[in-house]
C-alpha cells in the first residue's frame, strides 16, 4: 500500500469483531454467575459436568472468552488511534485526544454509576443471595455488597476510574484506566514521531516496558495499523506472496487458539493446553493482535463480519459494556431468585440469558441515544475549538 493520502472509511468488519468481543464478555460474566464450572473446571462447581468440562477445556471456551474479548477491544482501540493518521497524515486528531477521549467516555460512565447507586439504595442487587444458591458466590457474589455513597459513585465515574482504575461500583470500569491512558500513549508516540522511522524504536521500547501490562494491546493494535496502511518494504513483499492468504488464515487460527486458553490456567491435565506454559493474559494480548491483523487481510472474514445482523449491536457496544454487569447483578439474579423454587435450573438459565440480553441491549440503546451521542457531540465541538486555536 502506498503512503499517499487516503480518506478513512467505515470499517464494518471491525465493528463485527467488536460485537463478537462484546458477546464474549457478556457470556463470561453470565456464566460466572450461573455456570462457574465452565470457567473454573472445578467438579464441585459443575451443573452440567460433561458439557462444562468439554467446553471449558477446549477452544470452544471462546464462547465465554471475556478476558480475550477485553484485550480485543484494547487492540482495536490502539488500531483506531493510528487509523486516520496513517491514512491522511493528519496529526490534529492526535493532539486533541485527551480532552475529547475523556468527554466521550465520562458521561455514560457517570450515568451508569448513578444508576448503580440508586439500585443499591433500593436493595436490588441480588447477586449475593442468587450466587449462594447457584454455588458461584466466590466469583460473582461479593460485588456491590457495601453501603453506597452518591459522592463516591460520582467520584469513581469522573476521576477514579480514569486515574487509578477504581471500579468499586461498576466492576468493568477497570478497563477505562487502560483505555484512556493506552490510547493517549499511542497518540503521543505517533504525534512525536509518526512520520519518522524512529517510531519503530519507540514501539519496541514501549512494548518492552509495557509487556506485563494491559497497555501492550494498544501498542500492538497501533503496530497492526502501521503494518497494514504504511507497511515497510519487507512487509509489502510478504503481502505479495501467493501464499499470503494462507499465512493469514494460519495467523487467524493461531490467534484464536491463543485466545481460547482456559482463563484460570488450572486443571489442564489431559487437555490440549496441558504442556503449554501458563501465560494467560500474554496469550490473549498476542492472540488479539494476530486475529486483528488477519481479519484486515482476509476478504472472506471481512464480508462475514460486515453483515448487518453481526454489526448492529456495535451501535451501542460501549453502553452495553457499561451496563451489562449491573443488570446481571440485579435483573438476572432477581429473575433467578423469583423462579428458583418452581422451575428447573437450566430452564431458568436459558430464559434468563435471553431476557438479560434483551434488557441490556434495550438499556444500552437508550444510553446511546440520550447520553453517549450528546457526549460525542460535545467532544467533537471541543475538538473543533482546540483545532481553531492551533
Amino acid at each position: 500500500m502506498s503512503e499517499g493520502k487516503k480518506q478513512p472509511e467505515k470499517l464494518d468488519y471491525i465493528d463485527g469483531l467488536k460485537v463478537f468481543s462484546c458477546m464474549m464478555i457478556f457470556n463470561f460474566h453470565f456464566i460466572n454467575a450461573f455456570y462457574a464450572g465452565f470457567y473454573s473446571l472445578r467438579p464441585e462447581e459443575y451443573h452440567l459436568p460433561a458439557l462444562e468440562y468439554f467446553v471449558g477445556s477446549t477452544p470452544l471456551n471462546l464462547i465465554m472468552g471475556g478476558k480475550f474479548g477485553v484485550r480485543m477491544f484494547m487492540t482495536i482501540s490502539g488500531f483506531f488511534v493510528g487509523y486516520r493518521f496513517f491514512l491522511t497524515g493528519d496529526k490534529r486528531s492526535l493532539t486533541s485526544g485527551a480532552i475529547k477521549k475523556y468527554l466521550r467516555l465520562v458521561f455514560p460512565i457517570l450515568t451508569a454509576n448513578i444508576a448503580i447507586y440508586i439500585l443499591m439504595k433500593l436493595g436490588l442487587f441480588a447477586n449475593a443471595q442468587a450466587t449462594a444458591l447457584a454455588g458461584t458466590s466466590v466469583y460473582f457474589g461479593n460485588y456491590n455488597q457495601f453501603s453506597p455513597s452518591l459522592p463516591a459513585a460520582v467520584f469513581e465515574a469522573v476521576w477514579g476510574c480514569f486515574a487509578t482504575g477504581l471500579n468499586k461500583y461498576n466492576g468493568p470500569l477497570w478497563f477505562i484506566y487502560y483505555e484512556f491512558f493506552g490510547t493517549l500513549l499511542v497518540a503521543a508516540i505517533l504525534s512525536l514521531m509518526g512520520n519518522s522511522n524512529a517510531r519503530y524504536i519507540a514501539y519496541v521500547v514501549a512494548c518492552i516496558l509495557g509487556i506485563r501490562t494491559d497497555f501492550l494491546p494498544f501498542l500492538l493494535g497501533c503496530i497492526v495499523c502501521d503494518l497494514t496502511y504504511r507497511p515497510p518494504v519487507w512487509v509489502q513483499k510478504i503481502m505479495s506472496w501467493k501464499i499470503f492468504p494462507v499465512l493469514m488464515w494460519l495467523l487467524f487460527l493461531f490467534g484464536m487458539f491463543l485466545g481460547s486458553f482456559p482463563p484460570m490456567g488450572e486443571r489442564l491435565e489431559g487437555t490440549i493446553y496441558e504442556h503449554i506454559p501458563v501465560k494467560v493474559i500474554e496469550y490473549y494480548i498476542l492472540g488479539s493482535s494476530c486475529v486483528l491483523y488477519a481479519v484486515l487481510h482476509l476478504e472472506p472474514l471481512k464480508k462475514a463480519l460486515s453483515k448487518k445482523f453481526v454489526t448492529w449491536l456495535n451501535r451501542c457496544s460501549y453502553g452495553f459494556y457499561l451496563t451489562h454487569f449491573f443488570i446481571l447483578c440485579t435483573f438476572s439474579c432477581g429473575f433467578y431468585l423469583a423462579l428458583q423454587p418452581y422451575v428447573n435450573y437450566h430452564v431458568i438459565a436459558i430464559a434468563n440469558y435471553i431476557l438479560t440480553l434483551a434488557v441490556t441491549i434495550g438499556v444500552s440503546m437508550l444510553m446511546k441515544k440520550f447520553v453517549e451521542e450528546p457526549g460525542i457531540a460535545l467532544s467533537n465541538a471541543v475538538a473543533v475549538k482546540l483545532r481553531e486555536k492551533e
